[in-house]
């Protein structure tokens, strides 16, 4: 017998926003940590110094999609068909991401770079922080086109010179940010998180008290027989390694106010994660370097989060992951987004969870966060 034929879902540039007839419960707001813009063409044009201006990052958009270049390369993303995750107008334009998000019923969004990650892989040090300088002021101008309703996530360019973070972190907090982010996974031979050299960093994140995130999909590489559903069926939970790098290495211990949020990477493989990291620290504490003083899901429910859009199986995991742990989102405008679906996910929450829960996990763990 066969099975019915399942409809694709629309790309974002077609997919329509249905009404659902139902109220959220008082007093409920509903905000995305993880939303993306689209770095408009003059975002580096009049923002860098004079002397960098005829080597800044050049942003152009044609047929194609929007594309990046320095430092002669082009730095888009391989293998992408750009028009798929840029193609959604509201991504640049205020008064259209408004209808937008008043039509999937979203309070308020935390935004994201859509290519400007790719920054990382410059030479130049000093023309990667100018650069970076550029669009936080950038990003910092756009959401304040939307006030209270986007808020950025500024890009921290100090990963390559920790000891430079906490200057840096006072030049974010003047352009207004309440979220930062670095790399998940930078380039092995210049960064290892776990080394003495960035304890300087984690230090002046912890005292800055703005949450630290880390976002997926950084260095997509699409080549061969399936490799795009390979690439994002394997992406979309790729934070096992990276919460055990911060926990065994004693990073989160010796940092207690230090918050990080994983973000995209789902809820669900959280559980699994944690008896993990418990059963492998006692079956191996003798050899452990360094030794924690409790076992590593403690430092979880003490101090990270993780963004999840649609994740049934993470919901019925709450008890494990944490109910304060958890934080819904929408990922708008990408083609994996709740765009269009967002409202009856949020009905679903509070059909499947008591009000209380449903109101944390779609909004009030995030205000409290980040004191939105």
């Amino acid at each position: 017998m066969t099975a019915p034929a399942i409809p694709p879902i629309a790309w974002p540039v077609d997919r329509e926003i249905p009404a659902v007839d139902w109220e959220l419960p008082v007093g409920t707001r509903v905000i995305s940590p993880d939303d993306h813009w689209l770095e408009p063409p003059d975002l580096f044009v009049d923002r860098m110094p004079a002397k960098y201006r005829d080597r800044a990052p050049k942003v152009w958009r044609d047929e194609t999609g929007t594309h990046l270049e320095c430092e002669g390369r082009n730095l888009d993303s391989v293998g992408q068909n750009l028009l798929l995750t840029q193609g959604r107008p509201g991504m640049a334009d205020h008064a259209l991401r408004e209808a937008d998000m008043d039509a999937d019923g979203i309070d308020v969004g935390l935004i994201f770079a859509q290519v400007s990650m790719a920054l990382y892989s410059l030479e130049d040090e000093d023309l990667m922080v100018h650069a970076y300088d550029a669009y936080n002021e950038g990003l910092a101008e756009f959401c304040a086109g939307m006030p209270g309703r986007l808020h950025g996530v500024g890009i921290l360019p100090t990963i390559y010179s920790p000891e430079k973070t906490a200057d840096y972190i006072q030049k974010l907090k003047a352009w207004g940010y309440k979220a930062m982010q670095i790399p998940s996974y930078p380039k092995a031979e210049r960064v290892w998180y776990n080394g003495s050299k960035w304890d300087v960093m984690w230090e002046a994140i912890e005292e800055s008290g703005i949450p630290l995130s880390f976002h997926i999909g950084e260095n997509p590489n699409y080549r061969g027989r399936g490799a795009l559903g390979t690439f994002l069926t394997t992406g979309f939970q790729p934070f096992r390694r990276l919460w055990s790098l911060l926990t065994f290495s004693g990073t989160l211990e010796r940092h207690p106010e230090m918050n990080v949020v994983f973000t995209e990477g789902g809820i669900s493989w959280v559980p699994a994660a944690l008896h993990d990291a418990d059963r492998t620290y006692r079956q191996f504490e003798s050899e452990m370097k360094p030794q924690l003083a409790e076992m590593p899901s403690y430092y979880w429910f003490r101090q990270c989060y993780a963004t999840f859009m649609d994740d049934p199986s993470g919901i019925k995991l709450l008890d494990d992951i944490g109910l304060s742990n958890a934080l819904w989102s929408t990922d708008y405008p990408h083609p994996e987004s709740t765009l269009g679906e967002s409202r009856a996910l949020v009905k679903s929450f509070f059909e499947d969870l008591p009000e209380e829960q449903a109101k944390a996990i779609v909004g009030g763990n995030a205000a409290r966060l980040w004191g939105i």
